[in-house]
């Protein structure tokens, strides 16, 4: 019941704080009988939550025991399926037994449950996967030779694929990849040499985990290929395409740059020092990267000027009603965060507790305040459900409001500075070039 109620509150801060998430090939997850999923560990619990998400069936966690730290803390987690585990880079918690937390997993999973573990053991915010640690092959290996090899356990690869991972409105591509199962050589080896086995069943691993993630193993790398997708998608069609294709992108603009790097190196130094002049002029003009090298025609930018000073003048209230009701929890998370954690890759989960806690909260305040107005139960109502609804509204007449503004400047200097764009317009389509071949 803990474990229902708590997804339902999850799946909720998911959806509001990401715009999209997409599930690719989410038919691998229709199966009965035991598994593992396996996936790579970019942003902390929100990779367990996601999930969660995803799958329609219960699934059970292995956790670091630092999480178990108090008899409280161990209630919980149990109730809700986490498995604690001592780590050596954590050291022992007392009251946990590794011994005890493995026969917990070969328990499950022999009753067809589904454990879900992250092999990398630590979670950092990076388009890169880590070493995999052996200890997931171990139970693997070991649950289908105290069955004879007839449990039929699944190994199922997962891909968290983050754009804008730690930002409200970010998105995210799960990608399922194909379940496989393990294959009788490894069990015949396990039975010989159980470190040899688990090595040879985690590089299987990190090749499943590395069809349905895109991986930059350079952290130079990654800034750049992200500098480069935001300077060459184009935001129409992204908001479009979707999540997935923009991942598409980012991942042919990496294999771009390893080209460059072995073919031609010195493409690759141009194309830095494109990017950069482009990042550069792009913030000093506050202009959005894919209106470069668009026509100016006067008639149509004064009829979507004049169409979108209507539409902010009329909704205004709207969004002034909103903001009202919701700028205290929301500016309070954001001013919170960073003084909480550094770690970036905390952001979104502690930015969803705290919202599914704060927002409530305010909510049930204000509602408070307005009952005594005495009005009725069904006025009240109304007004609860418009608190959320038009928070979210505030926040996208804020983005429209800044995009407009943007718009603005663009036509502005477009106008003034013409031979700058077309000299933007030159470097964006050489970088293109360069890039993706277009």
């Amino acid at each position: 019941m803990l474990y229902r109620l708590l997804k339902a509150i999850v799946w909720t801060g998911v959806r509001l704080f990401y715009r999209e998430v997409k599930v690719i090939n989410k038919q691998y997850l229709n199966f009965d009988g035991p598994a593992i999923i396996i996936a790579n560990h970019p942003n902390t619990i929100m990779d367990a939550w996601m999930m969660g998400y995803v799958n329609d069936r219960r699934v059970y966690f292995m956790a670091k025991s630092t999480f178990f730290s108090s008899p409280f803390k161990k209630k919980i987690l149990n109730a809700l399926g986490m498995i604690p585990i001592n780590r050596k880079s954590d050291g022992a918690i007392a009251g946990v037994n590794n011994k005890d937390s493995f026969e917990a997993c070969y328990s499950l999973l022999e009753r067809g449950d589904i454990l879900v573990v992250f092999p990398e053991g630590t979670s950092y915010l990076e388009r890169k996967l880590r070493e995999l640690k052996t200890g997931t092959a171990r139970i693997a290996l070991e649950v289908e030779k105290r069955n004879q090899g007839k449990l039929g356990l699944k190994i199922v690869p997962i891909g968290l694929n983050y754009i804008d991972a730690s930002s409200y409105r970010g998105k995210v591509m799960v990608h399922v990849g194909k379940p496989f199962t393990i294959d009788s050589n490894d069990l015949e080896l396990y039975s010989t040499s159980a470190g040899k086995a688990a090595k040879s069943l985690t590089e299987e691993f990190r090749v499943a985990l590395s069809r349905v993630f895109v991986s930059l193993e350079d952290s130079e790398k990654e800034k750049l290929s992200e500098e480069i997708a935001f300077i060459l998608d184009d935001r129409k069609q992204r908001g479009k395409r979707g999540v997935n294709q923009s991942i598409r992108l980012l991942q042919k603009i990496s294999s771009g740059l390893d080209e460059m790097s072995l073919t031609a190196p010195y493409k690759l130094e141009e194309a830095k020092n494109l990017t950069q002049e482009l990042l550069d002029n792009i913030r000093f003009l506050g202009v959005r990267p894919d209106w470069i090298g668009r026509k100016y025609r006067s008639t149509m930018y004064s009829r979507q000027m004049v169409q979108s000073v209507l539409f902010l003048l009329l909704t205004l209230p709207i969004a002034l009603f909103g903001l009202l009701h919701n700028f205290i929890p929301y500016y309070f998370i954001g001013w919170i965060l960073p003084r909480i954690t550094k770690d970036e890759e905390y952001h979104a989960p502690l930015a969803i507790l705290m919202g599914l806690i704060l927002y409530p909260l305010i909510y049930a305040g204000f509602a408070v305040g307005f009952s005594f107005f005495g009005l009725g139960f069904w006025i009240l109502l109304a007004y609860l459900i418009a608190l959320p609804l038009t928070g979210i509204f505030a926040h996208f007449y804020a983005r429209y409001w800044r995009h407009i503004g943007s718009k603005f400047r663009f036509t502005q200097m477009l106008r003034k500075r013409k031979q700058i764009f077309v000299e933007l317009k030159a470097k964006k389509a050489r970088l293109n070039s360069l890039i993706l071949g277009e």
